[in-house]
């Protein structure tokens, strides 16, 4: 199956403030990417990630927007699906659903959450994820699952996208998230950086997974993570390097050494490395721009970088 090849720029917003990440979702708005996505944080210093995300829903035009990813146990499945099908219609049909198990024990329980085994944890994504995806295509849901009840549950009004929203799971565990995302994802989110050898092993357990849940592969999207370093000359580069090793506290040499795997040098080259990838059966590559200015590498990536690889953007929403 041919796929369009799609860039999400993936921010932290524990560095900026609610001004700068505006200023970089309306560039990633105007400048053509697919997506642009948050992370889901608590009890750290920063901005909530989806009252952020519906902020700056309104702030941009045609830009999808992904939690990536939410963490399950933070909220209840019934609600977040009434909250994505909500963004939805206010966005025109621009949301993507990212969620996994929640990976933070620290986070949960110092937020009173519960932080059971993993394997719980995922028993329970996928309970999660089957009833977000009935409440959006069904109406007087009635659930009896082993973590969740509901009773005549309804989810109203239904979201823009049909038949839903793409939902993705995050996370590379072999034995239990991979097995989720082959029952219920949409999308997959492997890993970050990962190399080529890395993700075929991870594809060929996904494949497993799917045999299994007698499903196709091929109907699951399969993304990737990706610092960026982006730079219009090698002597450019260098000085972006040189400054990345001073903010990470290391030297160049191991600082480079850490970027192994990354999307590093010139547009050609990182052309040549993405190709890679796409080679492999990826098609949906998030994006983290390390340089120093992010604005500027925004600009140089989608002019140089993204435009070799997709086609103008139209919206596929309904």
């Amino acid at each position: 199956m041919n796929r369009q090849i799609k860039f999400c720029v993936r921010v932290h917003q524990g560095g900026y403030n609610y001004q700068a990440l505006r200023r970089i979702w309306q560039d990633a708005d105007r400048l053509g990417y697919h997506s642009a996505s948050l992370y889901d944080l608590i009890n750290v210093p920063t901005l909530e990630c989806w009252t952020t995300l519906s902020a700056l829903v309104a702030e941009t035009q045609r830009l999808r927007v992904i939690p990536m990813v939410l963490a399950n146990l933070y909220r209840p499945p019934a609600l977040l699906a009434n909250m994505a099908a909500t963004l939805d219609v206010i966005s025109g049909g621009r949301v993507e659903l990212g969620i996994g198990a929640g990976g933070g024990r620290g986070d949960h329980l110092a937020a009173g959450y519960p932080f059971p085994s993993t394997a719980a944890r995922v028993n329970m994504l996928e309970e999660s994820v089957e009833i977000i995806k009935r409440l959006w295509t069904e109406s007087g849901v009635d659930y009896e699952g082993r973590y969740y009840t509901l009773k005549g549950a309804s989810c109203e009004p239904k979201p823009v996208q049909q038949p839903h929203p793409p939902v993705l799971i995050g996370g590379h565990g072999e034995k239990y998230l991979l097995r989720a995302a082959a029952r219920y994802a949409d999308i997959c989110n492997i890993g970050s950086e990962m190399s080529l050898e890395e993700h075929q092993a991870k594809l060929k357990v996904l494949e497993e997974h799917c045999s299994r849940a007698e499903r196709d592969v091929s109907e699951i999207e399969v993304s990737h993570n990706t610092r960026v370093l982006i730079a219009e000359s090698e002597s450019e580069l260098k000085q972006i390097i040189s400054h990345g090793a001073s903010e990470a506290g290391t030297n160049i040499s191991d600082y480079r050494a850490s970027l192994s795997n990354a999307v590093v040098g010139t547009p050609d080259k990182c052309i040549e490395h993405i190709q890679t990838y796409i080679d492999a059966g990826i098609s949906y590559f998030f994006l983290i721009f390390t340089n120093s200015a992010p604005t500027n590498a925004l600009e140089l990536f989608g002019r140089e970088v993204m435009s070799h690889f997709t086609i103008p953007h139209q919206n596929p929403n309904v």
